[in-house]
């Protein structure tokens, strides 16, 4: 008979109570240790030193109430979680604990019961506990709530309409008031739903600078967002930045919610209007300057060409000057609006420095007429040229001498005109032998003013004075209701 080789015996299974001391003690991260029926320590393995400080020799037979706060002993926390866990053969939960130098620390903790072979019937021997320190989990999860309700009382009490997103611009969460200005619930807002408040023409560009935003760390946009309220689109600027995650954070840190970001809808529609206006205003202030420089121009080369000599020039091209700024000033004060007539001729008349408005040498009579801005400065320039002659030769230097000027209305069908006379009497006026020079007041009056407004102009040299008519045709009358 021949024989096999020789076979090992089989190594004898540990018995239970040796495997478990086993495992209490290479388990030295968490705190495992077991309790009798009562709550008092039969085992304390050496990651109970370590996370509460007793030691197994002070532990022992000790009531493992002390490791809960007085206040959660008063409640008579330790008991109920014995009985939950004989009722329901676990008992879990998280709260603070007590080291044995005082100091508490916050902690996860599981208790199951330990039943005899009997089973559940024969009722549990005692507990296994174990406990696992999280308290450094608990002040980042602490401050992240903190930090979640700041921003929440942030971004609802801010006039901007506040939304968190994914870097593709999918909406997790809007404030309260994108849902008040828009119509559109959280739910609606979701994902791209949020797209149905956009303007149908600004959908394409909004979802486009949400690929490019990712690759840039921001996203930027002015685009019009519907306002449930006004019942119209009203331009927003959009901003959003991305949340980093620090490493304190407890939440997960995989690639999709690193991916949160931040932003912020801004109301700019009186912002755009705003510039639209100063956009305007800038081209009509241009226009204006270059109108202004070409009657600077024509009013400096027909002044040349009019004055005997360079102090003549001088003393004529001031005062036309003066005169055109005067106008100026008038169209300032109206914001470029219309000028009163009344008003351009008193300007002209103070200007001149005549004493005769107070003695009654002058007479001034006519409704109120509003002058288009384009005319005030035609005809505040032929008030000036009439006025200045009046001062030189005329009614305004010659004793006894009066001067009238007064002003109708008349319509031509829908067409409004008002007619002004400036009339001077009691002035000798030398015979007319047909040398008298064409200056440039009469060339203003007769010619420019029927070329620049379509007015119908006369002036005439009477033998008592000079008389001067001048019809400027006004913005047509609203048609009657």
């Amino acid at each position: 008979m021949t024989e096999g080789p020789i076979q090992p015996a089989p190594t004898p299974p540990l018995p239970r109570e040796e495997l478990f001391e086993g495992l209490l003690a290479s388990a030295t991260d968490f705190a495992i240790f077991t309790l009798g029926p009562e709550g008092r320590a039969t085992s304390w393995n050496l990651g109970a030193e370590r996370l509460f400080g007793f030691s197994a020799a002070e532990m022992l037979g000790q009531s493992a109430d002390l490791l809960f706060t007085e206040q959660d002993q008063v409640a008579g926390l330790p008991a109920a979680e014995r009985e939950t866990a004989r009722a329901e053969g676990l008992a879990t939960g998280e709260g603070w604990y007590r080291r044995k130098d005082g100091a508490l620390f916050w902690a996860s903790a599981s208790l199951t019961p330990l039943r005899a072979r009997g089973g559940a019937a024969a009722g549990p021997q005692g507990f296994v506990k174990i406990v696992r320190d999280r308290t450094e989990q608990h002040r980042a999860e602490q401050a992240l709530r903190r930090n979640e309700e700041r921003f929440r009382v942030l971004a609802t009490s801010i006039p901007q309409l506040v939304f968190r997103t994914r870097p593709d611009g999918q909406r997790s969460w809007a404030s309260p008031q994108w849902i008040a200005f828009t119509g559109l619930s959280l739910r609606q807002s979701q994902g791209f739903g949020w797209l149905q408040a956009i303007h149908p023409e600004d959908r394409e560009a909004t979802r486009a600078a949400w690929d490019r935003a990712e690759k840039r760390g921001e996203y930027y946009m002015e685009h019009r967002v519907w306002s449930a309220e006004a019942g119209q689109y009203r331009w927003h600027q959009t901003r959003a930045r991305p949340v980093e995650v620090k490493a304190s954070d407890p939440r997960p840190t995989d690639a999709a919610d690193r991916a949160d970001w931040v932003g912020t809808m801004t109301d700019i529609e009186d912002l755009r209007s705003l510039q639209g206006r100063q956009q305007v205003l800038l081209a009509e202030l241009q226009h204006r300057t270059r109108n202004l420089l070409a009657v600077v121009q024509s009013i400096a080369i027909q002044t040349i060409q009019s004055a005997a000599s360079l102090d003549i020039f001088t003393a004529e091209f001031k005062g036309r000057l003066s005169a055109l700024g005067r106008v100026q000033s008038l169209l300032a004060e109206s914001d470029a609006q219309d000028i009163d007539l009344h008003a351009l001729l008193m300007a002209e008349l103070t200007a001149h420095g005549s004493d005769a408005l107070g003695n009654g040498q002058i007479s001034i009579d006519g409704p109120p007429v509003a002058l288009p801005a384009a005319a005030a400065q035609a005809v505040g320039l032929a008030l000036h040229e009439l006025a200045t002659n009046a001062v030189k030769y005329g009614a305004l230097t010659q004793p006894g001498a009066t001067l009238s000027v007064a002003w109708t209305l008349e319509s031509i069908g829908t067409q409004q005109m008002v007619r002004l006379e400036w009339r001077e009497r009691g002035v000798p006026m030398p015979p007319d032998d047909g040398t008298r020079r064409r200056g440039y007041g009469t060339e203003l009056i007769e010619r420019a003013l029927p070329y620049q407004l379509k007015a119908q102009t006369s002036l005439e040299f009477l033998s008592d004075g000079v008389r001067c008519v001048i019809g400027v045709p006004l913005l047509p009358k609203p048609p009657p209701e």
